[in-house]
This record gives C-alpha cells, structure tokens and sequence, in this order.
C-alpha cells in the first residue's frame, strides 16, 4: 500500500519550470524589441531634425543674400536712368545698382558682358553692380552671377543639398501680380531644396520671403 508524505515547503527543489523560464524569456524578447524600436524611431527623429535644421540654416543663408542684394535693385541715386532690373523671369532675376554712385555699371554692359578696356571691370574692391541671380536646374543650384561671372549660392555637385525650385514672383505697387518690368515694386521668393537624412531618405523643405524693391519706385518719380 501506497504512503503519501508531505513535502514542507522549505525542503522542495527551488528553480523555474522549463514552461516558466519560456514565458519568461518571450517577455524580455517583447521588451527590448520594443525598447529597440523607440530607440530607432527616436534615431530617425533626431537625424532629420538635424537634417532639417541643417537645410533650413543654408537656405536662409541663400535667402538672405537674395534679399539683401535684390533690395538694391535699381539704385540709381544720380537718376541716370542706366540703373534698371533687366530680366524679371520666374527663375531669374537680373539688375544693375549704382552702388558707388558713380553712375557707371561697374565695368558691364546692360547685357552682362565685361566692357572692354574699362578700368572698373575688374575692381575688386567695387561691390557687384550687374547682378543675376538664376537657378541652374542641371546642377540642382542658385547661381549668383557678376555680370558674367557665375559662382554657386547654394546647391551644387560639391553639396549634398539640392535646390529644386527657384521662384520670383513678382509684385507691383500694389502688391498684384505683375509680369511687367515697368510695373515691378517688389518680388515673393521661394526656395525648395532637398537634403538627406539618414534612413529617412532625402527631405525637402520650402522657404519664402518676400522683398520690396523700393528704388524701382523712386525712379519712377
């Protein structure tokens, strides 16, 4: 006959079924893939904000210089009349400015070409007076050009940013829509470009500003 005894509990074997440690090994798995991919999610985050930050400091570079010379358009504080936005295109934007006051185009002909024989064409020292600012679709890029003298803004083969889309959009006194050069008193300017950002592939981001042309005005008084 069969004698069952009773096992107190301080003398059973201690340790975890085979079942046990199972679940319990799933439930870590399940954790740290979770803790994993907040880990990656934050990862990819922090990588395009960075990208985007990036992006966003060269474009308003680019932006600012736009501005800053665009503003000038047409300053001709002698009246000379030979001080003129030249080329008003959704892509390009051309201008003279009588910066030194001298009433002479700092050594360009209203075309963009290099007078020649003429002693300010290549004075250093003289602040562009023939500029063109023009997107170059080839090469992804915003060209600031000298008369002729072309040299990258922003974008390029030698960035990793991509311009894609270069846009004037023109203003008149009244702040409609022009297409007429006689009637331009200022432009909006938009900026798209691209930039990579990890595993998030490339992101693009557009930026716009707007300028008065405030000498196209005065001249005209």
């Amino acid at each position: 006959m069969s004698t069952w005894r009773v096992v107190p509990p301080w003398n059973r074997s201690a340790g975890f079924s085979l079942l046990e440690m199972l679940v319990a090994l799933a439930i870590v798995s399940i954790i740290i893939a979770s803790m994993t991919a907040v880990f990656e999610r934050s990862g990819r985050l922090y990588t395009t904000q960075n990208a985007a930050a990036a992006l966003q400091q060269e474009v308003r570079a680019a932006m600012d210089v736009i501005v800053s010379e665009t503003r000038m358009a047409a300053y001709d504080p002698a009246k000379s009349g030979d001080f003129k936005i030249r080329k008003a295109e959704a892509t390009q934007f051309r201008f003279e400015a009588d910066y030194d006051g001298d009433e002479k185009v700092g050594g360009y002909k209203a075309d963009g070409t290099v007078a020649k024989n003429d002693p300010y064409s290549k004075s250093p020292e003289s602040r562009c007076e023939n500029r063109t600012f023009r997107y170059n679709l080839t090469g992804k890029s915003i060209h600031s050009i000298c008369g002729t003298d072309a040299e990258t803004l922003i974008g390029g083969a030698d960035s990793n940013i991509k311009v894609t889309a270069l846009d004037f959009s023109y203003r008149d006194k009244k702040n409609n829509p022009t297409s007429l050069v006689s009637e331009i008193r200022g432009a909006v300017i938009t900026i798209t470009a691209q930039a990579p950002a990890g595993r998030e592939g490339m992101i693009e981001r557009t930026y716009r500003t707007s300028v008065d042309f405030r000498n196209t005005g005065l001249n005209n008084m």
